[in-house]
């Protein structure tokens, strides 16, 4: 019997009615991380010892913290109407047609499954991030010590502090959260896209296609340029107006991860150098384990 075969009739037989729906929700995510696994490239154990059985028990059980803690804390219920959005997106926008067709095969078809063991998960990973991003309250101590520097900093080159002097300013109780940046002003050349890789290809069919793979490159890659016309238009802007001539500091720029101040080192035609302060927010796992009884 065919594999894919197989684990349909496999799949049948651990969601029987009447059976308990939790059971049901880890035999599912168990026939859908296999599908995965099986198109996973290289040499790899067998699946029941790469993902075994009390390891797929906690990934059902994070899934399902999540979702609690955003209706607790954010008082969001995951709809019908949002899940329907969410499988539309993926039959739209999938690069692995043949790997979606194995996945809704697996879970017999059935399109509430699919919305539930595959949907699901995304929707609620993606609102709990956003609001968990952008909750005020929760990153108000990183806020703080951010001002608290970009103002010391504003106040030293107010007495005449020169780039160096602010640089050590800078530094001051942040040794390890400080690092130098160069961007090329002019426009980037057009570049071939890279081939996707196999993981950053999973990561896109389970995630959606703007997730990022956060790797290393690869030994031996060649170290690129970057370009200011990359960052977001409205950070362009900023860092257009506040930061013109060395020692400039700009105000504190809230990112989704963390808080920056930028300090100008040099600014030419062809390039703008900075240095830069980055204070990551509070931690999302830390506080995800917090809401979880």
């Amino acid at each position: 019997m065919a594999l894919r075969s197989l684990l349909v009739v496999v799949a049948s037989v651990l969601v029987a009615p009447g059976a308990d729906p939790a059971a049901n929700l880890l035999a599912d995510r168990a026939a859908v991380e296999r599908i995965y696994y099986t198109h996973r490239l290289g040499d790899k154990p067998p699946f029941e010892e790469a993902l075994p059985a009390d390891q797929l028990r906690r990934l059902v059980e994070l899934d399902l913290a999540k979702e609690a803690a955003l209706k607790k804390v954010y008082g969001v219920e995951i709809t019908d109407v949002m899940l329907q959005a969410e499988v539309q997106r993926i039959n739209t926008t999938t690069r692995a047609p043949e790997v979606l067709a194995e996945l809704k095969a697996v879970l017999g078809n059935d399109t509430n499954r699919f919305a539930r063991t595959v949907a699901k998960p995304i929707v609620v990973e993606r609102l709990l991030r956003e609001r968990f991003d952008n909750d005020d309250q929760l990153h108000a101590a990183q806020r703080r010590r951010a001002e608290q520097t970009c103002n010391e900093l504003l106040a030293a080159k107010q007495n005449g502090d020169g780039f160096d002097q602010l640089l050590r300013l800078l530094k001051r109780g942040h040794s390890n959260a400080v690092s130098e940046t160069t961007w090329q002003l002019g426009a980037r050349p057009e570049e071939k896209p890279d081939a996707e890789t196999p993981d950053a290809a999973e990561i896109h069919k389970r995630f959606g296609p703007n997730a990022q793979l956060l790797s290393s490159p690869p030994a031996g890659a060649k170290e690129r340029k970057l370009y200011f016309a990359n960052l977001p238009t409205e950070l362009q802007r900023v860092l257009r107006v506040q930061l013109s001539q060395p020692g400039d500091v700009s105000a504190v720029i809230e990112t989704p991860l963390v808080f920056v101040v930028y300090l100008c080192q040099e600014k030419t035609s062809e390039t703008l150098r900075v240095a830069m302060l980055s204070l990551p927010k509070r931690s999302y796992e830390q506080w995800l384990a917090e809401q979880t009884p």
